[in-house]
């Protein structure tokens, strides 16, 4: 995937398969947690070790595990001409948005509570774009939705994109439903187990536990042959070990016994190795995200998963801290782009407007983030090392007193040059006739006119009159 001569790399092929000894040690000795009567069954049925809810998984069963995960998926979406390969014979990263801020904002209107409509907007901003590949789970919590809200949710994202989809963590019964509801959008009742459309990404409660939620959900999904994301979130000092090392240990635990039960469940299931460890603010314990010392632990577990274990994987890469769109949430934000895409990450979410570690998505820094997402993505892809490359004849013909402005060369080139979608490259004097106008007033506009070009709806009418039906029928 990445055509750069070498990936980024922090600890060296002695040091992963240390982790991986280690890790082998943690989960047969110590076990993990699994709140779930049903999963224990099956990791019992299995030959685990069960004392109460602690299983502890044996060395084979986690290396037959290892074996039975695709090394490379396609994740096919509605449109199949946006359906993207994952992992082995994937061309480059591939982009995912949000799950989980509960604020939308604005320099209108400023930070406020998440909508319906705010959902939908991202939604559509997230199918309109160049960068983003899958779209789905909750880039904004919906304030104004009653209940749960799984169905409407649901709903609103089938109507708005024909991208590859992410759903969401619920409890069984919930992702029946909305698997019933794509099995209508896709017309493929019965039959939503022969390819993977929808992928999911699950939390461990760390240290070593996954809560009844999680549990239901990788049960649900792979089941069903969908994607499983298992993304592990510790805090070094606070919920795994204060060293990097014994975080990246932990994390490695948690992820691999999440792949584990995949496996045993349908062998063969698309799984995504997701570290997303960090490393907290010790003075008040507070959870952070713009700390390169948390992208170095993540970094070892992308290394895990490539170089040991041949898996995709996928991290938190767009994060900060900062609570505006400013000077800290553009470094932060590109640090974390930089150093995870570079180390050869798969997957990529939080990196679609995101500020103030996951609380808030902003609608100006969505499509700022987009140009630095396309900035990395071009470094990620290299130089053309070919012979032509070199251009020996071409600076033979100009030699010393030439100009290579016009030269036909140049002039096939031009167009294929990086440029920018909202940085200003022109001279002060052209910024000032522009009214000395700034990145976010940019970012309002371009983000503002978009929405105002999208479709009310790509479903077909029949389809999604539908798909109302089953919603209303839900509904108590």
């Amino acid at each position: 995937m990445l055509k750069l001569s070498s990936p980024l790399r922090v600890v060296d092929a002695d040091t992963l398969t240390r982790i991986h000894d280690a890790t082998v040690k943690i989960l047969s000795t110590t076990g993990i947690a699994f709140k779930s009567d049903e999963v224990l069954a099956v990791f019992q049925k299995h030959g685990a070790s069960i004392n109460g809810d602690i299983v502890r998984i044996p060395d084979k069963m986690l290396r037959d595990a290892l074996a039975a995960v695709p090394s490379g998926f396609t994740y096919v979406a509605r449109n199949e001409a946006r359906s993207v390969v994952v992992g082995q014979g994937q061309v480059a990263t591939l982009i995912s948005p949000n799950n989980g801020p509960v604020y939308i904002q604005d320099i209108e209107n400023g930070r406020r509570p998440g909508t319906m409509e705010d959902l939908v907007n991202l939604y559509k901003l997230c199918q309109v774009s160049q960068v983003c590949d899958l779209v789905g789970a909750i880039p904004v919590a919906p304030s104004d939705v009653d209940g749960p809200g799984n169905l409407a949710i649901f709903h609103q994202l089938l109507r708005h994109t024909d991208k590859p989809l992410i759903g969401f963590v619920a409890p069984a019964p919930s992702i029946l439903e909305m698997f019933d509801m794509l099995e209508i959008a896709l017309s493929c009742r019965g039959r939503l187990a022969e390819r993977p459309v929808i992928g999911v990404s699950v939390n461990p409660l760390s240290p070593l536990r996954f809560d009844r939620e999680a549990c239901e959900t990788i049960l649900t999904y792979a089941r069903y042959r969908q994607p499983v994301f298992v993304l592990s979130c510790a805090q070094a000092g606070v919920s795994s070990p204060s060293s990097l090392l014994g975080t990246a240990v932990l994390q490695n635990a948690e992820i691999l016994a999440g792949l584990v039960l995949t496996q045993l469940i349908s062998p063969g299931t698309p799984f995504m190795y997701s570290p997303a460890s960090a490393v907290p603010n010790m003075a008040t314990a507070n959870y952070v995200t713009g700390s390169p010392e948390s992208n170095l632990i993540n970094i070892v577990g992308i290394q895990l998963a490539r170089e040991l274990y041949r898996i995709p994987t996928r991290s938190m890469a767009g994060l900060t801290d900062a609570k505006q769109v400013d000077c800290q949430s553009g470094y932060e934000t590109m640090q974390n782009l930089f150093m995870l895409t570079m180390a050869g990450v798969h997957l990529v979410n939080e990196c679609l407007g995101v500020l103030d570690s996951i609380m808030t998505t902003s609608y100006e820094k969505f499509v700022i983030d987009e140009e630095m997402i396309s900035r990395v993505i071009r470094v990620q892809k290299g130089i053309d090392a070919s012979e032509e490359a070199l251009s020996v004849g071409i600076i033979q013909e100009i030699a010393q007193a030439g100009s290579y402005l016009m030269h036909p060369s140049t002039l096939k080139a031009c167009r294929s040059n990086w440029k920018p979608t909202l940085a200003f490259w022109g001279s002060y004097g052209d910024w000032e006739k522009r009214g000395f106008e700034d990145i976010l007033t940019r970012a309002n506009r371009k983000y503002r006119a978009v929405l105002a070009a999208c479709p009310d709806s790509l479903l077909d009418p029949a389809l999604d009159r539908e798909l109302q039906a089953y919603i209303s029928k839900k509904m108590p």
